[in-house]
């Protein structure tokens, strides 16, 4: 063994340094987040035997059979939403002889501690890495007084898998320099994998969007995890949704997968060069810090914008309904003026294809607003369309009263949705003593009931949802009477 690779590696927590010790020599562990599944109380009489997850990366021993197998497919989903992420699968690979062999990988052992109610430890989650002459060992140990958070927990394990992925075919003696995964990175994959299976919040990219994000792209990659724990709650989210802009910024370069899986594989070992790294990786995007900062700016503004399938609220629909229904023509004068549909009258003593010219913006307008609008608003738009129709026609006999009656129905409207959000705020804080999780419990199996095909069903209860759907989808058919 040469002193060289008896060289301390850094301290090794989620995106902190962990020094590389002997394989027979301990390592203190500095404090990792906490992390969670709500144990059984106390290991059982299995506590000594071991659960490999279903690649064989990850060897979990410690706590109870239970807790073993729960961890282990926690552990492998992280994994799995990683290589999806990068385009990655576990089949065999050919080695330079033309033989197959399983994809390259370092085992990591995890190992349970405690039991709930005993005396927390600090860390509660920490990382070693130790060596032999042969390679490196990955492990982790998880103290479960406080059980596991599945979030941490996601955390902890992509970045313990971005620094496998750094230290595969490297030998100790190769290494000369502390390991560092930068936040940025950790939090970015976090954030581009919740965008994959497309549970993304397009109204946090659109606030970061507004705001300018608050980091330069140089102060992004310079954070470490003690000043990233620092921030506020409003500064953690801009950071991971300008992190997640960048990371899905770089796999979304032609070749960005592939190119993204050589950077990550040498990003933990040069950590103090992600621009560097960057314009090896991808020279195509002839990378600087300005440039990137405007590729970022663009992936925020294209993943800003909500989806046509996702419905406003009232109180958006009556602002978006306000915006539409501008009328565009000429005054007297020849100038250029935009007014309000209450300004009809003016539009009605034009010319016909003056008319038509200035209604056709809000009815252009009425069509988009049309497919995310708030489900009780669609006949209303509806209404509004006959009304621009009449106006560039000029068949205004019954547009003052269809106008006024309009107003009224959205005032309604308007009151409703309020006075139902301020019951439901006077019942969380008057009554809920706590959460009980029974809803998100229903919206999970709303979704499985949706994802099954269901068979027909001719009971009248069925005949009237059906009904009640075809009033408020005009794509649905509606049902023969019975």
């Amino acid at each position: 063994m040469t002193p060289r690779s008896r060289l301390l590696l850094g301290a090794f927590t989620c995106l902190c340094l962990i020094p590389v010790v002997r394989a027979e020599d301990p390592a203190p562990l500095p404090d990792l987040p906490p992390v969670v599944i709500q144990p059984a109380p106390g290991p059982g009489p299995e506590a000594g035997s071991k659960v490999r997850s279903r690649s064989g990366q990850f060897q979990v021993s410690g706590g109870e059979l239970a807790q073993r197998s729960s961890l282990a497919l926690l552990l492998e989903e992280s994994r799995a939403s990683l290589q999806g992420l990068l385009e990655e699968s576990d089949e065999p690979v050919k080695t330079p002889r033309g033989e197959t062999a399983p994809p390259p990988m370092i085992p990591i052992n995890v190992v349970l501690e405690g039991k709930p109610g005993d005396p927390p430890k600090e860390p509660r989650i920490s990382y070693d890495l130790r060596y032999t002459d042969d390679g490196f060992l990955l492990g982790m140990r998880i103290d479960l007084a406080r059980g596991i958070d599945t979030d941490e927990l996601d955390h902890a394990t992509l970045a313990l898998l971005l620094y496998e992925r750094s230290l595969r075919g490297v030998k100790p003696a190769d290494l000369d320099g502390p390991l560092v995964v930068r936040p940025w990175l950790v939090e970015g994959l976090r954030e581009a994998k919740v965008w994959k299976e497309d549970h993304g919040d397009w109204q946090l990219y659109q606030g970061v969007l507004k705001s300018g994000g608050g980091f330069s792209m140089e102060e992004l990659f310079e954070m470490d995890e003690e000043h990233w724990k620092a921030l506020d709650p409003s500064s953690q989210m801009s950071f991971r949704a300008l992190s997640g802009a960048t990371a899905m910024a770089l796999l979304g370069q032609p070749k960005g997968h592939e190119a993204f899986r050589t950077f990550i594989g040498e990003a933990a070992r040069n950590a103090g060069e992600t621009p560097v790294l960057m314009r090896r990786h991808f020279p195509d995007l002839n990378l600087s810090e300005k440039s990137l900062a405007k590729w970022v700016q663009l992936t925020l503004a294209q993943i800003s914008q909500p989806k046509l399938t996702e419905s406003m609220s009232v109180a958006a629909t009556e602002s978006g309904l306000e915006d539409a229904l501008k009328l565009h023509f000429r005054d007297k004068d020849g100038n250029a003026v935009v007014r309000g549909i209450d300004a009809w009258k003016e539009v009605a003593a034009l010319k016909d294809a003056e008319r038509a010219g200035a209604v056709r913006v809000a009815q252009e307008g009425l069509i988009r607003l049309s497919y995310r609008c708030f489900p009780s608003y669609r006949d209303a738009l509806a209404e509004y369309q006959q009304i621009l129709k009449d106006l560039a026609k000029g068949n205004t006999k019954k547009i003052e009263q269809q106008l006024v009656e309009l107003k009224d129905e959205r005032q309604i409207r308007k009151q409703r949705a309020e006075r139902a959000r301020d019951y439901m705020d006077y019942f969380e804080i008057s009554r809920a003593r706590n959460l009980s999780g029974q809803f998100a419990d229903y919206m999970k199996l709303k979704q499985e009931l949706d994802d099954k095909p269901r068979g027909d069903r001719t009971d009248r209860m069925s005949h009237a949802m059906d009904v009640m759907n075809a009033t408020y989808d005009k794509k649905v058919k509606r049902p023969p009477a019975k």
